[in-house]
C-alpha cells in the first residue's frame, strides 16, 4: 500500500507540503499554494537564460580605476579634470560582446560593440551610447582603443551601465562595408545590441540593470540614435520603455540636406561624407548607377579610381553633373527622392523625453536639421521635444555642450 510520501515522489517538489497539510486544514492548504506558486513564478522569473537568442560572446578587455579614468580624460582634453572627478564614482569593467543581429538586406549576421559596467553599484539604468562618423575599425567600440571611449567610460563611472553599438562594417563584421548614413540597419543593430546586453544582464549575474533605459549619440550617432528611438517606439513598445533621449548634430532631414548641397556654389570641407552616403545609399538600394552619371569628368574617373574620400574638387557645383543636381533640386529623379525621404528622420511624433543639441554655426551636418525637426515633431504633437541651439557652435565645439548637457537633462530622470 501506498503511504502520502510514495506517492508524492512522482509529485513536483515542494508541492508535497501542500498534500500534507491538505487534509487538516483546507485554508492553510490554500495559502500555502498561494505562496508555492508566487515562490515558483518569482523563481521561474530571475532563473538564468540558458539558451541567449541575440548574445554569441561576451569577453572581458578592460578594467579602469576611476583614477585612471580622470588622468585619460585629462590627458584628451575632452573634459575638465574638475567636471571627471566630481562625477567618477565608481571603478568600471569593459566587456566586448558578440551577438545576432540583421544586415541591410534582411539576412542573418554578427554584430559587436563595447559594454561597460561600473563595478560593485546597485542596479543601475542601461544607457546606449551610438558613436559617430569612424575613419577606420581601429576606432570601433568593441576595440576600445580610441581616448573619444573614454567620456563614455566617465558616464559610466558616474552611474550608467553603457551599450556601445559598433554598427555593421566594424568589430566582427568590418568585412562588409559600413552602411553609413542608412537609417534602419543603425536601429536595428543597436536595438539588437541592448537586447544582448540584456541577455548577458540576466546570464552573467556580476552587474544589474534597473528598469531606466536611455538613448544618446553625436554626429552619425546622433541620426543612429532618433532612427533607434523611432524603430523602438513605433515597433518594441512592448519590449523597452525608453526614459529619456539626447542626440547632437545628427542628418535627419536627409531631403532637405541633399537639396541644400545640390544648390550649394561654394567649397564644402566635409563634402566627402556626403558622397559616402550616396555611394551607401547607391548600393543598398539597388540603383547601381554609374559614377559618370552623378559626377563630371575628371572627378568621376578620379572617385572612381581613388574611393569617396578621394581628393577631389570641394564644390559641389562644379562636382556634380547638371542632370543629377537638377533631379534633386527639382524633384525629378524619384528614385534617389524616395530613398532620402526613407532615411529621414525628422517628421514623426516622439513620445519620450528628447533634446536635440545643435552648433548654429556647424558646417558638416547643417544647423537645419534639427531645427526642421524640432518644428516637424512639435507639430505632429510631440509634447516634450526640446532644441538646444549653442549659438556659434561648429562640429566639434558643440560637443561639450552636448555632453554636459546630456548628463544634467538624464540625470533629472534619476
Amino acid at each position: 500500500m501506498e503511504n502520502r510520501f510514495s506517492k508524492l515522489e512522482k509529485a513536483s517538489h515542494p508541492f508535497w507540503i501542500i498534500y500534507i497539510f491538505s487534509g487538516r486544514s483546507p485554508v492553510l492548504a490554500l495559502v500555502l499554494l498561494t505562496i508555492l506558486v508566487f515562490s515558483a513564478c518569482q523563481k521561474e522569473e530571475d532563473s538564468p537564460l540558458t539558451e541567449p537568442l541575440y548574445l554569441v560572446e561576451a569577453k572581458l578587455i578592460a578594467e579602469y580605476t576611476t583614477s585612471e579614468i580622470i588622468d585619460i580624460l585629462d590627458e584628451t582634453g575632452y573634459i575638465p579634470e574638475a567636471v571627471s572627478f566630481h562625477l567618477a564614482k565608481y571603478d568600471i569593467a569593459v566587456y566586448r560582446l558578440i551577438y545576432n543581429t540583421t544586415d541591410t538586406g534582411g539576412g542573418e549576421i554578427l554584430a559587436s560593440g563595447a559594454l561597460i559596467v561600473p563595478k560593485g553599484a546597485d542596479p543601475l539604468p542601461l544607457l546606449s551610447f551610438q558613436h559617430g562618423t569612424l575613419s577606420s575599425d581601429e576606432d570601433a567600440p568593441s576595440n576600445f582603443s580610441s581616448a573619444e571611449y573614454f567620456a563614455s567610460a566617465l558616464y559610466s563611472s558616474s552611474g550608467y551601465v553603457i551599450a556601445l553599438p559598433d554598427y555593421l562594417g566594424y568589430g566582427i563584421s568590418k568585412q562588409i562595408e559600413h552602411p553609413y548614413q542608412h537609417g534602419s540597419s543603425l536601429a536595428t543593430a543597436s536595438r539588437d545590441m541592448l537586447r544582448a546586453v540584456r541577455e548577458f544582464d540576466i546570464m552573467n549575474g556580476e552587474f544589474k540593470t534597473n528598469d531606466k533605459l536611455f538613448l544618446t549619440g553625436y554626429s552619425e550617432g546622433g541620426y543612429a540614435t532618433v532612427s533607434l528611438m523611432k524603430l523602438l517606439e513605433e515597433q518594441h513598445g512592448d519590449e523597452f520603455a525608453i526614459t529619456a533621449v539626447t542626440a547632437g548634430a545628427g542628418a535627419y532631414n536627409k531631403s532637405l540636406f541633399a537639396i541644400y548641397i545640390m544648390e550649394t556654389e561654394r567649397d564644402l570641407v566635409y563634402l566627402n561624407h556626403f558622397l559616402w552616403v550616396l555611394d551607401t545609399y547607391n548600393q543598398i538600394y539597388g540603383l547601381n548607377r554609374p559614377y559618370s552619371y552623378f559626377f563630371n569628368e575628371p572627378y568621376s574617373s578620379i572617385i572612381k579610381e581613388g574611393g569617396v574620400f578621394a581628393n577631389t574638387q570641394l564644390n559641389p557645383h562644379t562636382l556634380f553633373s547638371d542632370n543629377f543636381r537638377a533631379g534633386i533640386i527639382e524633384g525629378t529623379d524619384t528614385e534617389l527622392i524616395d530613398i532620402l525621404a526613407d532615411n529621414d528622420r525628422y517628421n514623426w511624433k516622439p513620445q519620450s523625453p528628447l533634446q536635440l543639441y545643435h552648433g548654429t554655426a556647424d558646417d558638416f551636418v547643417f544647423y537645419f536639421n534639427s531645427e526642421t525637426a524640432h518644428e516637424a515633431m512639435v507639430a505632429n504633437g510631440a509634447a516634450h521635444v526640446e532644441l538646444v541651439a549653442v549659438e556659434g557652435g561648429d562640429h566639434v565645439s558643440t560637443l561639450f555642450s552636448y555632453l554636459t548637457g546630456t548628463l544634467l537633462f538624464f540625470s533629472s530622470y534619476q
